[in-house]
């Protein structure tokens, strides 16, 4: 007996040491690519599980209340954490009095996101075709105000330079979020009802982070009203500065529910899953490229920051150019191995053909839009994705009620595409991509779409001829030469090509 417990415990403590090596290492990953990355990660995986288990139908209505609840979010809390995440690092002899103001703001705008979800929920849900119950309106409404203070937890951290605890928290909350999921969907929960992993995660991350980032009493936030409104002039200045066109691309989902039946929409959620897994890579460098970027203007290299935009957003263009015909040629078995698919394959891979040429375009130049922010031109950044924001909801009210699906993956490639067009006008000229050049590449990636369908080579030869064949082509026309991007070029000098030999 006495050997046995000795074993138990052995066993336990080694258990205990490769629990915590695992929790450490995500934490070092998610502290390389973001939270917003492990978000997303976190929410892709959710989808997929909502499929398996509910169907095509379920994973419908899941998506149009992930993205009430993701755009919701996102404007209610109205730039205040990227404010205080901005102000902290600058004066920190008044981070109280920033913290406050802050809290006061979040506290206020999520009691209004409460009472007008609580007024408006049985109106919206009679309103759509998705069959959601309206007391899903009323928990996420419940949701956002926690969101928003967790949100504003992390700011705080992040502007005291405390990444780590930053990690360790968004760590233990995206895995809670993917538990409440699986939870919620083996006591086949309604898809309505899934929306409690919202709330249940919050609160969890609000306990978590309690001692990490404290706030003042609530009673704090009815004093001093007055200043509310100062507040929001602050911050109204960074909303639709940070990540704002992640949330751009949530839009389809919140027209679609006015027109579209649960299920058509579960379909272009299958094929939004697909494309919105190209955003992984990009997301997951942006960090990485916003302090690159960051360092080298403090350094005033002009040069090498022209160097390293054209290279990156060269070497992402091919990669996901890759990526995309892979995709395309076997489209049927990727999504098989993900979803519980009854039909709907041949929808969901036009789908994809449509959204695919922008989400291309834009995945090449998202990493690189911390320009704007190093260059002091994020006003420019900002008004470009309030422009591109409007166009974007044009097009899917416009589109959307005579094309139905077709027409909001439409609106959405049209919007990608428009955010590349626009991307570095209003940066010098060093800074900005030649988009003539990539519009010939992307000529190049459909050519050789057709070279591949038409060889038929099978499955194994043509994995290794698709990168061999693209480069090639892309080679040829001169896509990978840099000698014309470069400001040394502009003055006389020699360029670079991809390999940065000059």
């Amino acid at each position: 007996m006495k050997l046995d417990s000795e074993i138990t415990r052995e066993i336990y403590s080694r258990f205990k040491i490769k629990r915590k090596m695992v929790f450490q290492g995500i934490r070092e990953f998610s502290l390389v690519i973001g939270e917003n990355t492990l978000e997303l990660v976190a929410y892709l995986l959710a989808m997929v599980l909502i499929e398996r288990a509910l169907g095509q139908e379920g994973l419908g209505v899941y998506s149009y209340l992930l993205s009430l609840f993701m755009i919701g979010g996102y404007v209610t809390e109205f730039g205040v954490p990227r404010y205080v995440e901005y102000e902290i690092p600058l004066n920190k002899g008044r981070e109280d009095d920033i913290v406050k103001d802050a809290f006061q703001a979040t506290i206020m705008l999520g009691l209004l996101c409460v009472g007008v979800s609580f007024l408006t929920g049985a109106y919206d849900a009679a309103h759509t075709r998705v069959q959601e119950k309206a007391a899903a309106y009323l928990i996420i409404g419940m949701s956002i105000p926690f969101r928003n203070v967790n949100r504003l937890k992390m700011a705080i951290l992040h502007g005291q330079g405390r990444h780590d605890d930053v990690a360790k928290v968004e760590t233990h909350k995206r895995l809670a979020f993917l538990g409440a999921v699986f939870v919620l969907l083996l006591f086949r929960v309604p898809a309505s009802y899934l929306v409690i992993s919202f709330l249940a995660t919050e609160v969890f991350a609000l306990v978590l982070a309690a001692k990490k980032a404290p706030m003042p009493p609530i009673k704090a936030a009815w004093k001093n009203r007055q200043r509310l409104r100062h507040t929001l002039k602050k911050t109204q200045q960074f909303l639709f500065t940070d990540d704002a066109f992640d949330m751009v691309l949530y839009a389809d989902f919140l027209v679609l529910g006015l027109y579209v039946t649960s299920w058509e929409l579960g379909v272009y959620a299958e094929a939004s899953i697909l494309a919105r897994f190209f955003l992984i890579i990009p997301m997951s460098i942006r960090p990485i490229f916003r302090h690159r970027y960051c360092v080298l203007s403090a350094e005033a290299a002009s040069s090498e920051i022209s160097n390293t935009l054209h290279r990156a957003t060269a070497i992402l263009f091919y990669l996901h150019s890759i990526l995309a015909l892979y995709i395309l040629l076997y489209f049927v078995p990727i999504l098989q191995t993900f979803f519980h698919t009854r039909g709907e394959s041949l929808i969901a891979y036009k789908l994809f053909i449509v959204i695919v040429p922008g989400l291309l375009f834009y995945s090449s130049v998202m990493p690189s839009d911390a320009m704007y922010e190093c260059q002091n031109s994020i006003q420019s950044l900002r008004s470009m994705i309030v422009a591109i924001a409007v166009v974007n909801l044009v097009l899917n009210f416009y589109l959307v009620p005579f094309a139905g699906v077709f027409g909001a993956a439409t609106a959405t490639m049209v919007s990608m595409l428009l955010y590349f067009l626009l991307f570095g006008l209003k940066l010098a000229q060093p800074y900005r991509p030649e988009k003539t050049s990539y519009l010939l590449a992307g000529g190049c990636v459909y050519l050789t779409y057709v070279l591949i369908h038409f060889v038929d080579a099978g499955w194994a030869l043509s994995l290794c001829l698709v990168p061999v064949v693209l480069f090639v082509l892309l080679f040829f026309m001169g896509f990978f030469n840099l000698k014309h991007h470069t400001p040394a070029t502009m003055s006389g000098g020699h360029g670079t090509n991809l390999l940065g030999e000059g």
